[in-house]
C-alpha cells in the first residue's frame, strides 16, 4: 500500500485538488497497489477520504484526548471508527495509537506514564479493533523510544515506544508479542 502523507491538513479545501493529483499519479504509476493518506481530521471534515482505498487514522484517546481517562477510550474510539466507516464505506487502518511510558514506572491503579497504563491503553484499543470487522490493521506508536527536541511534555524524548532507546522491552512489548503470536 502506498501512503501519500501523514497527518496533512486534509480538512482544508485546497487539499482535495492537491491530493487528487497525487493520487491520480500514484494510480498511474502503480495501478495494482492500494493507496492511503493518514488522516487526522474528524470523519466529516476530510476532503480526501474519497480519493483513497484505505482510511488510515491516528488517534490518541486517553493520552492527548481525555488524558488519564481509560474509562472512556473504548467508547470514543469505537464511535469515531464507526463514523469513518459509515461515511466512507472503506476499510480502516489504525496507524498510530499509544501512550508515553517511562520504563520502570509502576503504579496500581495504573496512572499516566506507567507501564501498566501503556498496557491497559493498548489492550483497550485492541478490544475495539477486534470488534470491528472493517478495521484491517493496527500500528501502535511506537517501536522504540526516541529523542525529540526538549519541551515540557516530553521527558527526554518521545516515550511511546514499547522498547526503550536501548531496545529493552517494556511490559507492553510482551502484550504485543502475545497478541501477535495468537494470530492464526
Amino acid at each position: 500500500m502506498w501512503s501519500l502523507a501523514n497527518e496533512p491538513h486534509c480538512y482544508e479545501p485546497s487539499s482535495e485538488k492537491y491530493f487528487s493529483e497525487i493520487a491520480g499519479l500514484t494510480r498511474e504509476l502503480d495501478p495494482n497497489r492500494p493507496i492511503t493518506i493518514v488522516i487526522c481530521s474528524k470523519p466529516h471534515l476530510s476532503k480526501v477520504a474519497h480519493l483513497i482505498d484505505v482510511i488510515s487514522v491516528n488517534y490518541y484517546f486517553s493520552w492527548y484526548t481525555t488524558p488519564g481517562r481509560l474509562d472512556v477510550l473504548e467508547y470514543q474510539l469505537e464511535t469515531v471508527l464507526r463514523k469513518w466507516h459509515e461515511l466512507h464505506k472503506k476499510p480502516i487502518f489504525m496507524t498510530e495509537f499509544g501512550a508515553d511510558t517511562i520504563a520502570g514506572f509502576h503504579n496500581l491503579p495504573s496512572a499516566m506514564y506507567t507501564e501498566e497504563y501503556q498496557e491497559e491503553l493498548l489492550d483497550l484499543n485492541h478490544k475495539v479493533f477486534d470488534k470491528l470487522d472493517f478495521v484491517i490493521g493496527e500500528h501502535p506508536w511506537n517501536f522504540a523510544d526516541f529523542a525529540t527536541r526538549q519541551i515540557c511534555i516530553k521527558a527526554l524524548g518521545n516515550k511511546k515506544g514499547v522498547f526503550t532507546r536501548q531496545r529493552q522491552p517494556k511490559a507492553a512489548a510482551h502484550l504485543l508479542r502475545k497478541r501477535w503470536l495468537s494470530i492464526n
